[in-house]
């Protein structure tokens, strides 16, 4: 999905500049997509430590379980194949035991947010999946990889 128009200069036409100029933009603008999604993964930080320490835990399994499910939605409205959807279902049943996990053992958690944005690469970067919007897998990785290294930063904080 192409968010922008490229300007085309006929005098610098076949100059390799308009490819740079879109380069650029692209660039930026995968750039501004993951500090989005760094931002709400900063922000939902402040949410669930409002849910005090008992439950911020349960707040962050919660969540990485709906982020893979989210998943699994756009694989049922995008209209992928059963065989794609069978995989995101065993992604969200992997994600789903990571999060249990995580809520006994935080580096668990943290793993789980981490082997999440590799999920959104896969998808994104190598398996190309028509069905997620083009914008989702880049602010996915940023809040998933905040939310990870915000938790190991909390674990070892606590030794």
């Amino acid at each position: 999905m192409t968010v922008y128009a490229p300007v085309i200069n006929r005098a610098h036409a076949g100059s390799g500049r308009l490819n740079t100029s879109v380069r650029l933009q692209t660039s930026m603008l995968t750039l501004i997509q993951f500090f989005i999604g760094v931002l709400s993964g900063f922000i939902f930080v402040l949410v669930a430590r409002r849910a005090g320490a008992r439950r911020e835990a349960r707040v962050y399994a919660l969540a990485l379980i709906v982020a893979a499910f989210i998943y699994v939605g756009f694989a049922v409205v995008g209209g992928a194949s059963l065989a794609w959807l069978a995989l995101e279902l065993v992604g969200l049943a992997f994600f789903s035991m990571l999060a249990l996990l995580g809520l006994r053992y935080s580096l668990w958690m943290a793993f789980g947010w981490a082997a999440h944005a590799v999920w959104d690469v896969a998808l994104d970067a190598v398996l190309k999946v028509g069905f997620v919007p083009g914008w989702y897998p880049v602010v996915c990785i940023g809040f998933d990889l905040f939310l990870a290294l915000y938790l190991v930063w909390q674990v070892r904080k606590a030794r």
